[in-house]
């Protein structure tokens, strides 16, 4: 998915500045493009449809509100990413509320006839939150190792091993029961 990320928006920098001067029809061209991107990243992170439409407008009001800040030293698309993770994490964090439950066992049943893509959304958003976004924005987004680090400020060796990570809970998750005599998979989602 050679990344939406503004496969150079044609004159991305005078867009942009056209925002910095508050011009609404420049911050319409952002929307307009980067929109469904960002609402299909909200709800892969999220899990809702109600969730990732509301991550999206805060996103956006929050690019509203900061576009000044953005320096041009950076890409725009990489921003406005950071912008959209941070949104996502600030509402995982609020569902949470006070409560960590980090390392709380989870069980998840599949049934055969349920969807398997159903099933892998579901698995995916059991996942803690920033092995979810590393995984998220690396398997489905199809952004390389080093643009994940630069949208959550983690070094390529982290990204690398929260991928690999999320890939083998994943694995547990819908892998189905063990065969008679092969040992049962560890539940790695419990504290111990």
């Amino acid at each position: 998915m050679e990344v939406f990320l503004i496969r150079e928006l044609e004159n991305e920098h005078e867009i942009i500045r056209r925002c910095q001067q508050g011009d609404r029809r420049a911050y319409e061209i952002i929307y307009r493009h980067f929109a469904a991107v960002l609402l299909g990243l909200g709800r892969r992170m999220l899990g809702r449809q109600e969730d990732a439409e509301d991550a999206v407008q805060t996103a956006f009001l929050k690019l509203y509100r900061g576009v000044n800040q953005f320096q041009f030293s950076a890409k725009f698309s990489t921003y406005l990413l950071r912008i959209m993770m941070n949104v996502c994490f600030d509402l995982m964090q609020k569902r949470r509320g006070k409560k960590d439950r980090a390392f709380e066992e989870i069980e998840i049943s599949y049934a055969p006839h349920i969807d398997l893509r159903l099933q892998l959304e579901e698995a995916i958003n059991t996942l803690p939150e920033r092995m979810r976004a590393c995984f998220v924005l690396f398997a489905v987004e199809e952004m390389k190792q080093d643009e994940i680090a630069e949208i959550l400020n983690l070094s390529v060796g982290t990204v690398k091993a929260q991928v690999f990570h999320a890939k083998a809970r994943l694995r547990v998750l819908l892998s189905d029961s063990p065969s008679v005599g092969e040992p049962e998979p560890q539940n790695i989602f419990t504290n111990g």
